[in-house]
């Protein structure tokens, strides 16, 4: 049985629990025209099968868009492919709030001027075009998007025309992946982008579907508070003659020494210190992102980052870099802003992590994602659906930010991350939604949304 929904989330996040989503992410088509390896559509035990939303499932969504100040068009396939794109549009367009806002992610491909004005014509106001590389070295290598720079700029060009001609302002962008083989070439996209009128470059790293993703993700799951305290008792270890990484050979190892002992006390008074301050500390993944962190490939990392802000800001584009290490407190940005997803079947999805099942890998395990959903726009009204109990309640837990911080924890992989031995329950302090590793809540991953 479901406890009562708490008080505190419906004050704090009020967008959460109002009468309809304030925010639409609809998955208009799981087709795509490319085949990426790094799409969630290849992974392992994916079920996302290939199909259309229908334009008169798409206008249930009427009432809905009333009330809706964001609307985003797309989800695993490439939204280009539905032949009721700009109907859809159209209809949303029709019914928004003035100041509302339609637009959707796209690799730009099947875009020409006629399609172009269509799209502009029926309201879409936001395009984000997938720019990974503008190497020719690597443009071809399906990371996503273009195969060209040329094909790059035309897509650009047809959709600048199409704004200058519109009577409402248009917005292009430019979506980057950050990867460890890419990276480097973040600023030269950022100038690139700009000179063909992107306004906004919308970076975000990777997940990994596939186990030889993993290489690529430079994102450290560990919060600063946590790097801080274990940078605090590495120094005191070193100052005492003692080195922290030796750690993980002693424990595994029987007998006895005064060294031995001695470091056993030392990490024992540093979880004493994370508990009582509140951090979640996995000592393992610290000691590995450590090392990491010192290598030339991280100094040059830092280096990117720090000129790419200062070129976005030279030509006037807004830079959205995801943190290289995990925020110090989970959040999720698709529920405090009140977000609802509609998959290409019509079922009702509360985030990006949960739309599909399929597989990842996360903290180093592959890890088992079920979808969760709390209805079907075949059989329900998305009021009524977004209004339930069920919906509420998990809207509520979530925004309690009371789970654990699955990566930051000396459990990781416990079977809640791996996903296998049955459905999750709860999770190991009792909470009931599975949100404490999920990559989108630490920082990581961004989106349109």
């Amino acid at each position: 049985m479901l406890k009562p929904i708490s008080d505190g989330p419906q004050k704090s996040f009020p967008l959460a629990f109002k009468e309809f989503p304030a925010r639409l992410q609809v998955e208009v088509t799981t087709r795509c025209n490319m085949h990426c390896s790094m799409c969630v559509k290849y992974a392992p035990e994916s079920d996302i099968s290939e199909g259309d939303l229908s334009l008169d499932d798409f206008k249930k969504l009427g009432p809905a868009l009333e009330h809706c100040d964001k609307l985003v068009l797309n989800g695993i396939g490439e939204p280009l492919l539905h032949p009721d794109l700009a109907a859809m549009a159209a209809f949303a367009r029709e019914r928004m709030p003035e100041n509302g806002s339609i637009g959707f992610q796209t690799n730009g491909l099947l875009f020409n001027e006629q399609r172009a004005r269509e799209l502009v014509g029926a309201g879409v106001d936001t395009f984000c075009i997938s720019v990974d590389s503008i190497d020719p070295s690597l443009i071809g290598r399906e990371l996503h998007g273009q195969s060209s720079t040329d094909r790059l700029a035309r897509t650009f060009g047809i959709l600048r025309e199409a704004g200058q001609k519109s009577v409402h302002k248009v917005r292009l962008g430019a979506e980057f992946v950050l990867m460890a083989e890419t990276y480097a070439q973040l600023p030269d996209v950022i100038r690139w982008a700009a000179g063909q009128g992107a306004e906004f470059i919308l970076c975000s790293h990777v997940l990994a579907f596939h186990e030889s993703m993993q290489e690529q993700s430079l994102f450290n799951p560990n919060t600063p508070a946590a790097v801080e305290l274990y940078e605090k008792w590495k120094g005191i270890a070193h100052e005492l003659g003692h080195d922290l990484e030796n750690y993980f050979s002693f424990v595994w190892h029987p007998g006895r020494s005064m060294k031995r002992e001695k470091l056993f006390e030392l990490i024992r008074e540093m979880r004493v210190e994370a508990e009582l301050r509140g951090v979640w500390i996995n000592l393992r993944s610290l000691a590995e992102w450590d090392r990491r962190s010192q290598t030339e490939e991280f100094q040059q990392l830092h280096e990117v980052y720090a000129r790419s802000k200062i070129l976005a800001a030279e030509l006037g584009v807004e830079l959205r870099l995801p943190p290289l290490m995990a925020e110090n407190e989970l959040s999720c940005s698709f529920l405090e802003n009140g977000t609802a997803f509609i998959t290409s079947k019509g079922e009702v999805s509360p985030c990006q992590f949960l739309w599909h099942s399929c597989t990842c890998f996360l903290d180093g395990s592959e890890k088992l994602l079920r979808q969760k959903q709390f209805g079907n726009l075949a059989t329900g009204d998305l009021a009524a659906i977004w209004k339930s109990t069920e919906y509420q309640y998990f809207r509520s837990e979530v925004l309690d930010y009371e789970y654990p911080y699955c990566s930051n924890c000396p459990m990781v992989p416990c079977d809640d991350i791996i996903g296998r031995s049955n459905e999750f329950e709860c999770d190991c302090l009792g909470v009931e939604v599975p949100c404490g590793h999920c990559p989108w809540a630490m920082g990581g991953l961004q989106c349109l949304m």
